[in-house]
Formats: structure tokens, C-alpha cells, sequence
């Protein structure tokens, strides 16, 4: 029998190839992450890291465990939830993973909607922005993020749907020379000094690294923040310039301008993956059709 904690420990090193990163999203010391590594690797009889330099690579072996083991984690959470469920008398349940600025642009009013229809409703949130797509499956509803020229993988017993298309914006400081435009070519922004808004945010990072290079240059960055909130800080600072999500700007106070970058306009797929049980949830049903309201509206916004 193994140790749950531990596969999901294994889970996490290799979505992030890095037991560092692993500690600090988890809250572990990092050598508690690598104690339980060895542990888990005596368990099973085979090297789950090997030394690459200063950092470790998962072996493909633990490769293919981590993937072996999404069923399992996810029966145990499933009966975990169930548990609570039984221990608190709530009836009528549903989970949803999301990524930051959709959990905070789009889900208030959702949850208020089906506050509204459904009484009794107890919804479950959580962030999967750390996580990434390779622990997708475990919620009914999963969003995502996808680069354009990319598909986000679906787990077994889900469908995917497509909710709309985000185009990002420059965020500058009120100063910035550029400030008062609507428009400009993403190059004008090539000697610039850069935040990065959120770099655990692997598809961000890697939406504005091509579109930059199509734009022909590399940003140079002065600072990297971990999620857009301190990113869209340091830019109202004058710290430098940012690109954003629409939907990050939309609710975010902050003292700065907003400008469309063209040639090329940095865009994201947002999606939906929701478990195939889910289809019979009204509930379920119901959310899926404010969210693709909502996907629908971003489009018109950018329009």
C-alpha cells in the first residue's frame, strides 16, 4: 500500500522538475520533499530522480508512477469528499478548479447565481494555476489555459469546452510615454524595462516569450513577481511594464494604463474541463453555461 501523500508529492516533482518548487507550493522544507522521495523510491524499487547539475530530473519511471497514480488520488479524494459530506450533513456538492483570475473576475457572480438556484448548493473552489493541465481531472469542473497553437490533454471521463479567447494588454505605468494610446505595436515596448506578472504561470510565460520574439526581441526583465496582483503593483510603482490578461485587468484596482498590443496580440484559449458525471448535475449544467457566457463576453471586450 503506498503512501497517498507520497504519490502526490512525485506528482507534484514532476510537473515541476524541481524539488525546490515542489516544497515551496506544497509547504514542505525541501528536505522533507526529498526524504519522501527516497521513501517512496525503497517502496517501489526504482530511482525516482536522477542528478542533472545542481537540480534533479524525474526518471522516466517516475514518470510513468505519477501518471498511473491520477486514478488513485483522485478515488481518494472523491471519497474524502464524500466523507465530509457525510460528517456535515451537505447533500448537494460541487468542485471547481480554476486559475487565479478567473477565480476572482468570474466566480463571485457565479456562485451568487447558483446561491440564487440552487439552495442547499455547498461549492468547492480551489486554484489550479500551481498545479498545471498534468493534475487535471480531480474537480467536476476544471478551467484552463492553453497557448493557441496548443491543446490542454483531457482526462479520462471528461469533455472539453472551449469558453473563449483572452487577449492580453500592456499594462503601463501613468507616466509611460505610451500611456495615453489605445494601440501599439508590441516592438514599441522592446526597450523597455519588463515585470513578469506571474512566473508560475508556465502558458503566460510562454504566450508573451513567442509573442515577443515574433515581435522581434526579448524582454528584459527588472523583476518577477508571483502572481499578477504584485505584478500590476510594481507596474502603478514604476517599476516597469507589464503584459496582462484581459481578464486579470478587468478587476484589478491599480493606478495604471492599459494599451492593446498589436503585431502580434498576445491571446489565450481559455477552456472548460468538466467530468462526464457532471453532465446529469444541474448545477454542473448551469455553471458551464455562465462560463461560456462569460468566455463569450471577452471576446466582445476585445473587440
Amino acid at each position: 500500500m503506498f503512501d497517498l501523500n507520497r504519490l502526490r508529492i512525485l506528482r507534484a516533482v514532476v510537473a515541476s522538475g524541481s524539488v525546490n518548487e515542489t516544497a515551496r507550493r506544497l509547504g514542505y522544507r525541501p528536505s522533507t520533499v526529498s526524504q519522501h522521495l527516497k521513501t517512496l523510491s525503497t517502496e517501489v524499487g526504482f530511482p525516482l530522480v536522477e542528478h542533472v547539475g545542481r537540480g534533479i530530473r524525474p526518471t522516466p519511471a517516475a514518470v510513468e508512477l505519477s501518471k498511473a497514480s491520477v486514478e488513485v488520488l483522485d478515488a481518494n479524494a472523491r471519497l474524502e469528499a464524500t466523507a465530509r459530506e457525510l460528517r456535515s450533513g451537505v447533500k448537494k456538492r460541487l468542485t471547481i478548479a480554476t486559475f487565479a483570475s478567473a477565480a476572482y473576475a468570474w466566480m463571485p457572480s457565479i456562485t451568487r447565481t447558483l446561491r440564487r438556484e440552487f439552495p442547499g448548493l455547498t461549492l468547492e473552489l480551489s486554484i489550479n494555476e500551481a498545479e498545471g493541465v498534468e493534475s487535471a481531472g480531480r474537480a467536476d469542473i476544471e478551467i484552463h489555459t492553453e497557448l493557441l497553437s496548443e491543446t490542454t490533454p483531457v482526462p479520462p471521463a471528461y469533455g472539453r469546452r472551449v469558453l473563449g479567447i483572452d487577449d492580453f494588454v500592456m499594462a503601463l505605468p501613468l507616466e509611460h510615454p505610451l500611456a495615453d494610446r489605445e494601440t501599439a505595436d508590441l516592438r514599441d515596448f522592446a526597450d523597455d524595462e519588463w515585470v513578469q506578472y506571474d512566473f508560475r504561470d508556465h502558458v503566460a510565460t510562454r504566450i508573451t516569450a513567442l509573442s515577443c520574439a515574433e515581435a522581434g526581441f526579448t524582454p528584459r526583465y527588472v523583476a518577477r513577481a508571483q502572481d499578477h496582483v504584485t505584478g500590476l503593483a510594481f507596474v502603478s510603482a514604476g517599476v516597469g511594464v507589464t503584459v496582462v490578461p484581459q481578464l486579470a485587468s478587468h478587476w484589478s484596482d491599480f493606478d495604471v494604463a492599459y494599451v492593446r498590443p498589436l503585431n502580434p496580440t498576445p491571446q489565450r484559449r481559455i477552456v472548460a474541463l468538466v467530468r462526464d458525471r457532471a453532465g446529469t448535475n444541474p448545477a454542473a449544467i448551469r455553471t458551464v453555461a455562465l462560463l461560456s457566457a462569460l468566455g463569450r463576453e471577452l471576446g466582445r471586450r476585445a473587440s
